[in-house]
């Protein structure tokens, strides 16, 4: 991935984030979470997900970001964000594989030069697919049954008039999950490459801590 003339920017970064599912009934549920990757952005992003069966799921929803630009690591350029996407889980025994496929139209404020345009748009629009692999870990493990190890990788992919680079970036994570009666806790490694200008790519090394809560409110209507 790396190109002979391009020169190679390493960065480090905090990536943390926090992810709730909200259960109204046997169908539907609401998505939110929300991220902050210290340095490149922060995003609070929205949904509702129709469940089609126990493995398969739609949602759709909207974004709103504070993103970082490639002469400053301030969190002051906005961006909204429509987004959908498909998710299919395959379980099989101590392994799942998952599968996800992301549509996102990005509406982001324009630059003029070093400046943020304030409330001026480019709008581009982005593909992703995340293929990834969860092993449960023996019972032993720290005592918690549930314990898991997952790694993933994700291809981004832009297209548009605005756009100059079709791959927006490439990712991989290994990550370690410690689920507990209120949250399930995810600790790792996350590599991110992204293509940059002409003249230059970054590599993002992330340590990683997400924590995912489910709530049911389908108990309540039937209480």
């Amino acid at each position: 991935m790396q190109g002979q003339n391009k020169t190679a920017i390493n960065k480090n970064q905090i990536w943390v984030g926090y992810m709730t599912d909200v259960k109204l009934n046997e169908t539907w549920s609401v998505w939110n979470d929300f991220h902050l990757a210290t340095g490149n952005f922060f995003i609070a992003r929205h949904g509702l997900t129709y469940h089609i069966n126990k493995n398969v799921s739609f949602t759709g929803g909207y974004a709103w970001l504070f993103l970082s630009t490639s002469f400053s690591d301030d969190l002051k350029r906005k961006e909204h964000r429509p987004w959908a996407q498909l998710f299919v889980s395959i379980p099989q025994g101590e392994w799942t594989l998952q599968q996800r496929i992301r549509y996102e139209a990005r509406f982001k404020e324009k630059m003029q030069g070093q400046d943020i345009l304030s409330n001026e748009y480019d709008f581009s629009n982005r593909l992703r697919y995340m293929l990834g692999v969860r092993k449960k870990i023996d019972a032993n493990v720290l005592g918690n049954s549930k314990t898991f190890v997952s790694l993933n990788n994700e291809v981004l992919v832009n297209f548009g008039k605005t756009i100059n680079n079709n791959l927006d970036q490439f990712r991989v994570s290994l990550l370690y999950g410690y689920p507990t009666k209120k949250a399930t806790f995810q600790l790792g490694y996350m590599y991110r490459y992204i293509p940059g200008s002409a003249t230059t790519y970054t590599n993002y090394h992330s340590a990683v801590l997400w924590i995912n809560q489910n709530f049911d409110w389908s108990k309540k209507e039937s209480d």
